[in-house]
């Protein structure tokens, strides 16, 4: 696979160097070694891993950053040990097997101590793709969680130009909520985050599937000016989420498979039928 970044030079309309990017897999909460080592060996292209400050098991110390997902604040995995276990296995893959990594911070705290971690992993001659995600923005539906803050993480991130910036905002969907969608308001929040902090990296949108298949104008604008960026968006979806399929694949289609990357369970993806890979 390759970054986005990479996809700068591509002609619309030349098939042959379009990027189906639907077809993209991921592994969720690469959070332990256990884990981690069975990703690795499997043929999944993009680690996804939670990082938030704690303490490695049964070891004392400063807080630092680790491998877990909130309430969990410990792990036998640190971030600096995921990096390198990764890094040791693109060494001795080749360039279009290497695996990718997307670090979904879950605290500005984390992600402040993280950055001599990231660095060495952002410069050129590194080639395996690398994510930097984070929750910026309140989204839909009255959401109980709190965003990063956007400013301090679009700046760090900025540190890291290699790196794909995924910026995205929280929600409350699934349950007893089957109903909601991006707001003109919140999209515009984000489009003026970008602009205002000059983000001049590749950018992804993760927007939840359920939200996202009400909201085809308004994820349309958002790309559309945020194209000089090679921008797309990620689709994501919680298993128990109310899903509209047809409107979702409508989004997809028209939004165009070479700037979708599409992250949800098996199910949901196989309903959506969409066009089959290319080889790449």
């Amino acid at each position: 696979m390759s970054t986005q970044s990479e996809n700068t030079s591509v002609v619309v309309g030349d098939e042959e160097n379009m990027k189906n990017l639907t077809t993209i897999t991921w592994a969720h909460a690469v959070n332990n070694k256990t884990y981690l080592e069975a990703a690795l060996a499997s043929d999944v292209a993009m680690l996804e891993a939670d990082i938030v400050l704690g303490q490695l098991k049964g070891k004392d110390g400063p807080p630092l950053p680790i491998m877990a997902h909130p309430p969990a604040t410990t792990s036998d995995l640190s971030l600096g040990d995921f990096l390198a276990a990764v890094a040791q296995h693109n060494k001795r893959t080749a360039k279009d097997k290497q695996k990718g990594v997307k670090l979904d911070f879950k605290s500005i705290e984390a992600f402040e101590k993280a950055q001599e971690l990231i660095a060495p992993f952002s410069k050129p001659e590194v080639t395996f793709p690398l994510w930097l995600n984070a929750d910026i923005l309140a989204g839909p539906v009255a959401p109980t969680a709190k965003p990063l803050d956007p400013e301090k993480f679009i700046k760090l991130a900025a540190k890291h130009p290699r790196a794909v910036l995924s910026i995205g905002w929280t929600t409350q969907y699934g349950g007893n909520i089957t109903e909601g969608e991006y707001t003109r308001e919140q999209i515009g929040t984000m489009l003026r985050m970008v602009n205002t902090h000059r983000v001049n990296q590749t950018i992804t949108f993760p927007v939840r599937a359920g939200l996202a298949s009400n909201s085809q104008p308004v994820i349309l604008d958002l790309l559309r000016e945020t194209s000089a960026l090679d921008s797309s968006m990620t689709v994501w979806s919680a298993e128990e989420d109310v899903v509209a399929v047809d409107r979702l694949r409508a989004l997809i289609l028209t939004v165009g498979l070479e700037r979708t990357y599409l992250d949800v369970p098996q199910e949901l993806a196989a309903r959506l039928h969409l066009p089959a890979a290319k080889k790449h």
